[in-house]
């Protein structure tokens, strides 16, 4: 259960990824304009295919770009550089 939205910030475009989320409990269509407040979803079962047989809980990344990136992880530090600190931006 993932769903990815593009976003321009004044740095350029990101794309914001939300993983782990129960897919029955949206209706978001591909192209949908979302606002901020709203909605999206709610969090998959735990321990279920929505959480990948893992706890409930939210993935949220944002990636540098455009390009959509679905694993919301790095593989070593050097690839750190192309996601934002969300912390930065859930302050504000």
């Amino acid at each position: 259960g993932v769903i990815i939205q593009g976003c321009q910030l004044p740095t350029g475009p990101v794309t914001v990824i939300y993983g782990h989320l129960a897919l029955s409990s949206t209706n978001l269509k591909v192209g949908d304009k979302l606002q901020t407040g709203q909605v999206i979803g709610n969090l998959g079962q735990g321990f279920s295919s929505d959480t990948d047989g893992e706890r409930k809980h939210l993935h949220l990344g944002i990636h540098r770009g455009s390009t959509i990136n679905l694993r919301g992880y790095v593989s070593n530090p050097d690839e750190l550089d192309q996601w934002l600190d969300i912390a930065a931006y859930l302050a504000k």
